[in-house]
């Protein structure tokens, strides 16, 4: 099975924790460039539960799939901006 984007993971499973497999990491990126999704779910404990019903595999990786730090701080200062009117 071919590794899904970043861009198509976080468009698919926006607010949901995810366990990727099969991962391509590029330099020090905060994510990956690339993987495979094998479980999703919004809810982390689920997730985790998921994962161990069907065995941990090595060199999964467990991610939260949202905003990135930029677009929450922005989002912050625009709302903080807001109550200050």
């Amino acid at each position: 099975m071919a590794k899904t984007p970043w861009s198509r993971i976080r468009e698919a499973f926006d607010g949901e924790w995810i366990e990727l497999i099969d991962c391509a990491w590029s330099g020090s990126a905060t994510h990956p460039s690339a993987g495979r999704v094998r479980h999703h779910n919004p809810n982390r404990r689920e997730l985790l539960k998921m994962i161990a019903r069907a065995g941990r595999l090595e060199n999964s990786v467990v991610l939260f799939v949202g905003p990135s730090l930029p677009e929450v701080l922005t989002y912050s200062q625009h709302s903080a901006d807001a109550r200050s009117l």
